[in-house]
């Protein structure tokens, strides 16, 4: 009896190694079927087999890693922060939970935890740019211009030509007032391949302001390629219109944008300044009358966009001649 169960032993240990060994390539074999589906985007076949996994192993980091980034990228953010956190409560050293979690809080609003969870990825792997762009965007979000960029220039430094970063480094060069840096990276941010409406009135707006009107109306017409109802680059297209003194054109972008949002006032006075400079003066003294009515300063602000046109052409033609 006592061979007997000296030797039980080994046998009992062989079969719990065996079931170890087991459930392992089982979960391997599930986290690898979860990261093809998440590549395929077939994030609801993802979510399942993660679900699998985790009943196997409640604990396994990537599973949580990996539902909660699923669940994000569907927009079930309570859900991906609830898998985020219990990721992180394992391992807080990891670089990319303090990222996603960052994300996490970003996407919700809350910016000051965003910073707090990018600037802790930043600090664990300062060699990535997406985690420095991350907190770059996200300062530069809280009007942090300064704190910004440091972060963003060494993430294109790390991963150059990303229109992304440029667009952002822009940004942050456009809201401190240096609009010839904000020119050269929404520039770059083109060229690297950019295809967002926003970038292009941006640049439009910055072509402006250097008055190199040509370039901001080409690039003003590029956004609204891309996005037709953008209501902001129409009735920024209109006033270049009306500064070149283009008037019959400037109505036409109002009168979109009046289309587009019919209770903002400033279209309304770019309108009634665009008729009135173009001679239609039945129709601007009507525009008028309607702001009269509901603001005396808003029609006492056509008027003055009128006078100061027209001052402003006739000191251009003495120029010419």
């Amino acid at each position: 009896m006592r061979n007997l169960i000296k030797y039980a032993y080994p046998v009992i240990f062989l079969l719990l190694a065996v079931s170890v060994l087991a459930q392992t390539d089982e979960l391997n074999k599930l986290l690898d079927r979860a990261g093809r589906q998440m590549y395929a985007k077939k994030y609801e076949e993802a979510i399942l087999t993660l679900q699998n996994t985790l009943k196997i192993d409640p604990n396994n980091f990537e599973a949580l890693q990996n539902i909660g980034t699923v669940h994000s990228a569907v927009g079930n953010l309570k859900q991906a922060r609830t898998f985020f956190e219990k990721a992180y409560a394992i391992n807080p050293n990891s670089a990319e939970i303090n990222n996603n979690l960052g994300v996490s809080y970003s996407t919700g609003g809350d910016r000051e935890k965003a910073i707090e969870f990018f600037q802790k990825a930043v600090e664990i792997d300062s060699s990535s740019a997406i985690f420095n762009a991350n907190l770059g965007m996200e300062y530069l979000k809280i009007g942090r211009t300064i704190g910004a960029l440091p972060y963003l220039h060494k993430a294109n430094f790390i991963k150059p030509k990303q229109p992304e970063i440029l667009f952002s480094i822009g940004n942050s060069y456009a809201a401190s007032s240096r609009i010839d840096s904000a020119e050269f990276y929404y520039q770059r941010s083109a060229e690297a391949g950019g295809t967002g409406a926003e970038l292009y009135y941006f640049l439009g707006r910055i072509k402006d302001k250097l008055k190199k009107f040509k370039d901001a109306e080409a690039s003003y017409k590029t956004a609204l390629k891309l996005q037709a109802n953008y209501p902001d680059c129409i009735r920024s297209l209109g006033i270049l219109y009306i500064t070149e003194g283009r008037y019959t054109e400037a109505a036409v972008q109002f009168e979109k944008a009046l289309a587009t949002d019919s209770s903002f006032s400033g279209n309304w006075i770019g309108l009634g300044t665009a008729y009135a400079l173009e001679g239609r003066t039945k129709k601007a003294d009507s525009i008028f009358n309607g702001l009269y009515a509901v603001d005396t300063s808003m029609a006492f602000q056509m008027m003055r966009m009128i006078r100061e046109e027209r001052s402003r052409q006739k000191e251009k033609a003495k120029a010419k001649n």
